[in-house]
């Protein structure tokens, strides 16, 4: 057997792959746990480990590898508990599989998420999850596709060649929409957010085809256009309650924004439900806990996020060789006070 040299200071993976007999890449092998090692030789490698005191050099094993276990997530932001829960659910999910997660933000423009792929793309992660719902099929196929691994959320509902999770955000908005007509609500204000956005798109889809199987027009002056923050619904619900005509409900397509309603409506002297009732969407955590707590569409943030996570793992080890999947994740109504069933 070799013999390791006294006059090195710091042990390297060969040294460990020289005491115990292997090759470097088995040694890469029982340092990243993914891969079938027999206990015998997995046994032999980390005694190397212990008696040589040797610590994993993340760039050399970088090398070995051609990987930098690292992931790179792309959110249009990263405020609100929305994406709080994304991140979260990601960041545990990778650490699982022994990555590290590189996280940026492109603010739904384009020019951003430019700056953040170029950033993200130049070596430095093995994969991209990327949410961006004002992103087209068009821009997906020109600068991602075939370049690295990718799982898509929400972007759009057309592209083929990728890993696609998508929200069921059609059928949960029509879903509450029907919900808020059963309580004998006919005139329904909407707030939506960017008109660009997919989901937002969607959300407004359901919300317009179940007034329209009501036989219910819809008013275009009840329709009003947020930002998904809570400083929008608040402004909104300002306007709202400036003007003779008011709904008797109001849809948020997002639960900050219902939020932002309930807190000036609070402010104003309105009362919720009795004067106007008030339904978000997303259920973030925080729904729960206001008062009067929000009727909202519960979307499974912490699957969109796990699921997006093994997604991208499964396509980082597998390659093309594993089938590009479209997966539409359910939504479901969840009543609470504030749109008055409690």
């Amino acid at each position: 057997m070799k013999t390791i040299s006294k006059t090195s200071t710091k042990p390297t993976i060969k040294d460990v792959a020289t005491k115990a007999g292997v090759s470097v890449s088995t040694v890469s092998k029982v340092l990243s746990g993914k891969y079938p090692v027999s206990d015998k030789i997995k046994r032999k490698v980390l005694k190397a480990i212990k008696e040589l005191n040797y610590s994993p050099n993340l760039i050399a094993r970088s090398l070995v590898l051609k990987k930098t276990h690292t992931i790179g997530v792309v959110l249009p932001d990263m405020h609100g508990e929305f994406f709080s829960e994304i991140i979260k659910g990601i960041d545990k999910k990778a650490r699982d599989y022994g990555y590290h997660v590189l996280l940026t933000s492109s603010h739904s423009n384009l020019k951003e998420l430019d700056e953040a792929l170029l950033s993200l793309m130049n070596g430095r992660v093995d994969g991209l999850i990327i949410m961006n719902p004002t992103l087209r099929s068009s821009y997906i196929e020109s600068r991602l596709l075939k370049k690295m691994p990718v799982v898509l959320l929400n972007c759009c509902g057309d592209i083929q060649n990728a890993d696609v999770i998508l929200i069921d955000n059609y059928t949960g908005a029509y879903n509450l929409t029907k919900h808020l007509i059963k309580h004998g609500h006919r005139k329904i204000a909407i707030i939506t957010g960017p008109l660009d956005n997919y989901d937002s798109i969607e959300r407004l889809k359901g919300f317009k085809d179940a007034l329209k199987e009501e036989g219910i027009d819809f008013q275009p002056e009840f329709e009003y256009h947020g930002d998904f923050t809570e400083t929008s619904g608040y402004e909104i619900m300002k306007e709202i309650l400036s003007k003779s005509n008011k709904p008797t409900a109001i849809f948020a397509l997002n639960d900050d924004m219902a939020i932002g309603v309930i807190q000036c409506a609070k402010k104003m002297g309105v009362r919720i439900p009795s004067d106007i009732a008030v339904a978000g969407f997303d259920d973030i955590p925080m729904a729960g806990y206001i008062h009067p707590s929000l009727t909202s569409v519960h979307v499974p943030i912490d699957k969109v996020a796990i699921l997006s996570a093994e997604k991208l793992f499964e396509r980082i080890e597998k390659g093309t060789e594993a089938k590009f999947t479209r997966t539409i994740l359910e939504t479901r109504l969840v009543v609470r006070e504030s749109c008055g069933c409690l």
